[in-house]
């Protein structure tokens, strides 16, 4: 069994969330240390495009450094499947195991970070009814605990998110954006999509589900939602005490669409969105940058047809991968680029991941084997792990 050398127990974060009751543990695992009009009712078409983009996700920042989130073990319905994070610190070769130790986390990870930090939230399962949150400053090899989200994140990748203070904004179970001090302490109400949508700025998306959130540049939360009118993408900044809608103006080719964001991340001193397009042509993934005050660039749409998304991945200047069943991989290198279809993942493909220099990685994910591929003409198994899985801990 390979383990991950630094790790170091994480008593604190076990304390902080039996101070809280309902954590659970791990038997088994290695320790590691405004207002405005109300609204007429909306179409409701949208429903498809609501769906939240899967957990399984990684990005990787500007200097390099990078994270995974897969699930392992074995079936969700026994229980057995447990989320795992790795990380794969600037200039590093190999991936190493980072998944904070003391708390069930068969409900999923959630992570952001800065250039200084990186924070871990878990999902609730089980009797888990929060999420408790943990901190690293060094890749994971060592972690403490932070204020737990009540009454837990909600689900996606895009349910955490770090400004470049360090100041949190999360997304919960209950349908609220909360912001917390980098500690995760002193949560407080940001809004909710009910809210939003009786706003000025939400009249023309009617939202339905907050479904990610990020900062801007200059420190300032921004949330995507799901449009219950079609045509629109719910994109909203915090201005002030209140909020502006800062999403792209729709194509003419994709007017007639449905618009879920799937992942919203900071890209440089601006951000990306993922987004979902569904129309009576089908359903399609596109991206979108800013270009300036009220611009947006768009990529051209990604046809997926029948596939289901299984991976999100977000790369340093603003890049983007994704993984579709059966194997399907496209990656978009950034602005200005065009979706380019990669060599079919190996299976049992877990993710994607994009490194520094366009580097391509594909992630799989097999009971309790972890391996690295690298697309260098074709994809070649360049790291293998073997991770403890505390199987039958959570029946």
């Amino acid at each position: 069994m390979t383990t991950h050398p630094g790790r170091v127990t994480a008593t604190a974060l076990v304390l902080a969330c039996g101070l809280a009751a309902g954590c659970g543990s791990r038997p088994g695992r290695e320790p590691a240390t405004g207002s405005g009009p109300a609204l007429a009712a909306a179409p409701t078409r949208a429903a498809a495009a609501a769906a939240p983009a899967p957990l399984t996700a990684t990005a990787t920042g500007p200097a390099g450094a990078g994270w995974v989130v897969v699930p392992m073990g074995g079936p969700a319905a026994q229980e057995d499947q447990f989320w795992e994070l790795f990380t794969r610190p600037s200039a590093a070769a190999h991936w190493r195991l980072a998944t904070p130790a003391g708390v069930a986390d068969n409900g999923g990870l959630a992570v952001t970070g800065t250039s200084a930090a990186l924070v871990t939230g878990f999902r609730p399962s089980q009797d888990l009814t929060f999420s408790p949150l943990a901190v690293t400053t060094d890749d994971g090899a060592t972690w403490s605990p932070a204020g737990p989200v009540s009454p837990g994140l909600a689900g996606g990748p895009g349910s955490l998110a770090a400004g470049p203070d360090g100041a949190l904004v999360a997304l919960t179970s209950g349908g609220r954006a909360v912001q917390g001090s980098p500690s995760g302490a002193g949560w407080t109400t940001l809004t909710s999509a009910g809210q939003l949508g009786a706003t000025r700025a939400g009249a023309a998306c009617a939202p339905s589900s907050l479904t990610a959130a990020a900062f801007s540049g200059s420190g300032a939360p921004v949330l995507a939602t799901s449009c219950r009118r079609p045509g629109v993408v719910g994109i909203f900044t915090r201005t002030g005490s209140g909020w502006t809608g800062t999403g792209p103006v729709v194509p003419p080719a994709l007017a007639g669409a449905d618009f879920g964001v799937l992942r919203l991340a900071a890209a440089g001193s601006g951000l990306v969105a993922l987004l979902r397009a569904v129309s009576a042509a089908g359903t399609s993934l596109v991206a979108a940058w800013p270009a300036g005050p009220g611009r947006w660039r768009w990529s051209a749409p990604l046809r997926t047809g029948t596939r289901a998304l299984r991976s999100t991945a977000v790369g340093p200047g603003g890049a983007l991968a994704v993984l579709l069943s059966g194997g399907r991989a496209d990656v978009l290198a950034g602005p200005g680029a065009r979706w380019q279809a990669l060599p079919p993942a190996p299976a049992p493909a877990a993710a994607l991941t994009i490194g520094p220099g366009g580097r391509l990685d594909a992630i799989t994910a097999d009971g309790d084997r972890f391996a690295d591929w690298q697309l260098v003409a074709g994809w070649r198994r360049v790291q293998t792990l073997t991770v403890a899985i505390p199987y039958g801990s959570s029946g």
